[in-house]
């Protein structure tokens, strides 16, 4: 049987808002990215030690490109195989 995490919306910092707008901090895309942030943090690094860039801050970077450009990674497959010129100008 799979278990599932239980977060906690109290241990998730939000970053603070302007308007007075009522907000459901538990169902928000920034308490879901600094989620998935607090996720990648626990990711073993088991790069080089000269990396420059954390882990945690590649990933979240690869999951925005991910985001922004395809709705899934069946998506992304098949755009890249349609388009292979255009990953090797990255």
């Amino acid at each position: 049987m799979k278990s599932h995490k239980i977060y906690s919306i109290h241990a998730v910092k939000l970053p603070a808002r302007a308007s007075r707008r009522a907000v459901r901090t538990h169902l928000n895309a920034d308490t879901l990215l600094a989620l998935v942030r607090k996720d990648f943090q626990t990711i073993p690094d088991t790069r080089a030690d000269n990396a420059k860039i954390s882990l945690d801050d590649a990933l979240m970077s690869a999951l925005a490109m991910f985001q922004l450009k395809d709705p899934s990674l069946l998506a992304f497959d098949k755009r890249r195989r349609g388009e292979p010129e255009n990953l090797h100008t990255v």
